[in-house]
């Protein structure tokens, strides 16, 4: 399947599950409901993403668990380039567990406001699509943390991401 026909069935399954994970939840550009949201915590595509310079920023890792005990998945989600910019607005989700064969997908990540009015980022995982909400720090709207749930063969794994 070529590059271009991969975004469109992204768009099109990402479209369905921010339907389906928050029915209230819409998605937006780099403003929401009229109102710029460029200076919110993750309120632009590029606070997750890129640096002030433009170039990929580095990644979010930490894991992704279950409340049953079950061992932790370390979770990592990077933001990719090419020739050290972000032509492309791609990420990369990876889990690593010795349990588990290579699980990482690369996707396109969009914008979604949730009933609460807070921007989150809609992403693929390897086992589906995930809403995270976002964490900063510093007063800055470039994203340091993400959280959020992954449903997976009716079980909710959740996830706790960090960066520097």
């Amino acid at each position: 399947m070529n590059h271009t026909m991969r975004g469109l069935a992204f768009i099109a399954l990402t479209a369905a599950a921010a339907l389906l994970a928050a029915p209230s939840a819409h998605a937006v550009g780099d403003k929401t409901g009229g109102v710029d949201a460029s200076d919110t915590c993750g309120g632009l595509l590029t606070d997750y993403l890129a640096t002030a310079a433009g170039t990929a920023d580095t990644a979010f890792a930490g894991t992704l668990t279950v409340a049953q005990g079950a061992s932790p998945i370390a979770m990592t989600v990077t933001p990719q380039s090419y020739a050290g910019v972000v032509p492309d607005r791609l990420v990369r989700t990876e889990f690593t567990h010795p349990a588990l064969s290579e699980a990482a997908v690369t996707s396109t990540p969009g914008l979604v406001e949730d009933r609460s009015g807070r921007i989150r980022l809609l992403f693929e995982t390897p086992w589906g699509p995930t809403l995270a909400t976002a964490g900063c720090t510093g007063g800055t709207p470039r994203v340091t943390d993400l959280t959020g749930a992954i449903m997976y063969e009716g079980v909710a794994y959740q996830y706790a991401l960090t960066r520097a």
